[in-house]
């Protein structure tokens, strides 16, 4: 097993970590501005009821989605670095490219180059 190798999904697990823990951030961020969102609403004075949760309606699904990629690109990466199972290696840098999409492409290129690497995908000769 060469150096160069174990880099390439090393490099793609760590790709795909940070993917996601910006992801995390985002999901955060965009849950927080549907909460103030909806609280500025609320103490309009002539904003109807109804107005006031429609930011939350519409930003927390969101953030909920962008969370939920965010940590399977972690599994992923973590999966990756390890180079234990290559199905959660893909989907974790699949789902990192919803979460920062140059990042995920990186990702997911340097870990088609390192199939090899993981015990899983290991010939038995």
């Amino acid at each position: 097993m060469s150096a160069s190798g174990r880099s390439k999904a090393t490099a793609a697990g760590v790709l795909a970590i940070v993917s996601g823990a910006s992801a995390l951030v985002g999901g955060i961020v965009v849950a927080g501005i549907g909460a103030i969102a909806s609280a500025a609403i609320s103490v309009a004075p002539d904003a109807p009821r109804v107005l006031a949760s429609l930011p939350a309606l519409i930003f927390f699904p969101v953030a909920a989605l962008v969370l939920i990629a965010g940590v399977v690109a972690i599994v992923g990466g973590v999966a990756a670095s390890r180079r234990n199972s290559w199905t959660t290696a893909v989907v974790g840098a699949a789902a990192a490219l919803f979460c920062f999409l140059p990042l995920g492409i990186a990702s997911l290129v340097l870990l088609l180059m390192a199939e090899e690497e993981f015990s899983d995908r290991k010939s038995a000769d």
